[in-house]
């Protein structure tokens, strides 16, 4: 059976179930100079994937679905019956040898299946470049120097491929920072260091590239991920311009939202007494807060002149926003899968701000947090290239030399 007719044909190829499910943009490229051919075992894996309980699976494979559906004319679809019990790898590898197909896969087993029966292999790899919310570019050859001309004489050109409000550090050949710049939906433009200003915390001024960016998003995006290691300033500079903000009245209140796990491998106090807020606070969300804000009193008269709220994740569902012109601050969101982080994200009415800060490559304290099930990074999969978002990696460690070296460990 076929989904569209080729009219000049190039190699045919089959795609496995885990190339649709775990790239789409591989396919997109493949598209540009194979004709496809998905087989009807291939649908079937997909269909099953849908209805997964593992909400990972079920997503990646209703992409898929949609994918294959916005493009159905540009595949091939082809079937077999067997007689015997066969598997889905196997009777794939059957289609492929019976109609000259190569294949395209991730799979390794399959590889050295088709490896070994002589069937072509498309060779890809899954590896995606990591979204850091900037690309650094160094002047050190022309085709570089080239796509730069092209931004100065025409700032709505957008020669290295950014997303709307990603940023692009450009340095020299000895790696000095020349120009800093963000392109967005009018094309590329210039930014100066800021400096957040609170009577609570005083004049924050940016270390760093990076924090100069980061507060850049803060300052003009609706929503913000700051991610970076521990002492890297990501809560700093989103509390220091939370409070600048409400001391300027554009917002009412700081709203925490927290999930309070136990930090890996550490032992459990057991039962704490004391009411919600007292629970809270003797977490690491208090212990952060009271290191940044003038103690334990300090947070308590944030709290008690209603600057301050701290919710747990456990009390936020049906919570509405609406009207409270807050800015709402996740805290150690790496400790986040995808259904709390989305049942955060839907607590944010228009007049909110959202501010997200963790490090989920080396700060998961929970295995059901970690990988394809962590929140931030579909977070950041999903809302990359939104006009109201931003994101920025902090790369440095400024909070001493031993925190620099302890990050090694």
């Amino acid at each position: 059976m076929k989904g569209g007719a080729f009219v000049n044909e190039k190699q045919r190829i089959l795609v496995d179930t885990c190339v649709l499910m775990d790239n789409i943009d591989i396919i997109k490229k493949l598209l540009q100079n194979y004709d496809i051919s998905i087989p009807y075992v291939v649908l079937q894996e997909l269909d099953k994937h849908k209805n997964s309980y593992d909400n990972v699976s079920s997503y990646k494979a209703r992409t898929a679905i949609r994918f294959i559906e916005n493009n159905y004319n540009n595949f091939e679809f082809v079937d077999k019956h067997s007689n015997f019990y066969i598997n889905n790898d196997d009777l794939i590898i059957e289609i492929a040898k019976e109609n000259n197909y190569a294949v395209a896969t991730f799979d390794i087993c399959m590889k050295v299946k088709c490896r070994a029966l002589g069937i072509p292999l498309i060779e890809i790899h899954n590896d995606t470049e990591e979204y850091k919310g900037y690309k650094e570019i160094c002047i050190n050859n022309e085709q570089t120097s080239e796509k730069l001309a092209e931004i100065y004489k025409d700032r709505k050109q957008n020669p290295f491929n950014l997303y709307i409000n990603e940023y692009l550090l450009v340095r020299d050949e000895s790696g000095k920072l020349v120009d800093k710049m963000k392109y967005t939906e009018d094309g590329f433009v210039n930014f100066n260091n800021k400096t957040l200003d609170s009577s609570i915390l005083g004049k924050i001024k940016p270390l760093d590239e990076y924090q100069s960016c980061l507060i850049d998003s803060l300052i003009n995006n609706q929503m913000t991920m700051a991610k970076g290691k521990a002492g890297s300033g990501k809560s700093l500079l989103s509390l220091a311009y939370s409070l600048e903000m409400i001391e300027k009245e554009k917002y009412n209140k700081l709203i925490i939202f927290a999930n309070p796990v136990n930090s890996r491998n550490s032992a459990r106090l057991g039962y704490y007494p004391g009411t919600r807020l007292e629970k809270i606070l003797d977490s690491f969300v208090g212990s952060m807060l009271s290191s940044k804000l003038g103690g334990t009193d300090g947070v308590n008269q944030l709290i008690k002149n209603e600057m301050l709220e701290i919710l747990p994740f456990s009390d936020i569902r049906g919570y509405d926003t609406s009207g409270m012109k807050a800015i709402i601050y996740i805290v150690e969101a790496q400790n986040l899968d995808i259904d709390l982080m989305k049942l955060a994200i839907q607590r944010v009415s228009d007049d909110c701000e959202l501010i997200i800060d963790g490090d989920y490559d080396s700060q998961v304290d929970m295995s059901a947090y970690e990988g394809l099930s962590n929140g931030m990074k579909r977070v950041s999969e999903i809302f990359r290239g939104q006009n109201f978002y931003g994101e920025v990696k902090l790369e440095k460690i400024h909070r001493s030399k031993l925190a620099q070296v302890a990050n090694k460990m």
